[in-house]
């Protein structure tokens, strides 16, 4: 079982079994949302992920049609989410507890990155979002 929760710990949750692997988002949204360099983000199978606690503080932000934020009411923290019109439910792996044994597999938006910060990892990078296979 893999466990995360928010800043406060209104929200927390759990996931049965694995996540995805990890990739880094670099984009200039998700650099404001979290105020770092890149956001680090995973998937898990909405039927593995439920909600222990604070699901009824969960509000949402949506940038623009697609890009949707979810986040603690009580501290502002980054929160899960269900992604529209899929089955997964959208991580931010820096909450989760223990290691997910998993680790980062790829860099997307690695175009519109944070000129201050250097990727030094060797891992895969595309200036957008990863290709999906054909």
């Amino acid at each position: 079982m893999i466990t995360g929760n928010c800043l406060c710990g209104d929200v927390r949750y759990e996931i049965e079994g694995r996540i995805s692997s990890i990739w880094l988002c670099h984009c200039s949204k998700c650099r404001r949302a979290t105020g770092s360099a890149f956001h680090a983000s995973a998937v898990c199978d909405g039927d593995r992920f439920r909600f222990c606690s604070g699901e009824d503080g969960i509000r949402e932000y949506e940038d623009t049609p697609g890009y949707v934020a979810a986040f603690c009411e009580r501290c502002g923290s980054p929160v899960p989410r269900q992604l529209r019109g899929t089955e997964f439910v959208f991580l931010h792996v820096g909450q989760l507890d223990g290691d997910p044994e998993r680790s980062v597999d790829h860099h997307i938006f690695t175009g519109s990155k944070a000129p201050w910060f250097e990727i030094c990892d060797g891992k895969p990078q595309f200036d957008e979002h990863k290709p999906r296979p054909e």
